[in-house]
């Protein structure tokens, strides 16, 4: 038996540490992508909020233009100042939010 051959388990050893070496680099490797994929769930969770927050401040724009606007300034003077146009006269409550005018003839 001079002729026979030991066991080839260097194929073996070899192939054993491929296959530790391989999963731990799919371990190593789960860590950052779970964390990308978290970042991401989280992007696009501010890109709903950030909408959200953009359609907010555009009416509140809409409401300033609104007070700034070519009568913005004549509804504010009128209700809040007791501003009147030649020809009108305001009437006051106490109480009442807001003014009522009413033209004279």
């Amino acid at each position: 038996m001079a002729d026979a051959r030991p066991p080839r388990s260097g194929r073996v050893v070899r192939a054993g540490l491929a296959a530790v070496t391989l999963s731990v680099g799919v371990g190593l490797a789960a860590i950052p992508v779970g964390n990308w994929v978290d970042q991401r769930g989280d992007l696009d969770d501010a890109r709903v909020r950030r909408a959200a927050l953009q359609a907010e401040i555009d009416a509140i724009e809409g409401d300033i233009d609104g007070i700034l606007g070519p009568d913005g300034f004549d509804v504010a003077a009128r209700c809040r100042s007791f501003y009147v146009e030649p020809g009108e006269e305001l009437y006051a409550v106490p109480g009442l939010q807001g003014c009522v005018t009413h033209p004279t003839p």
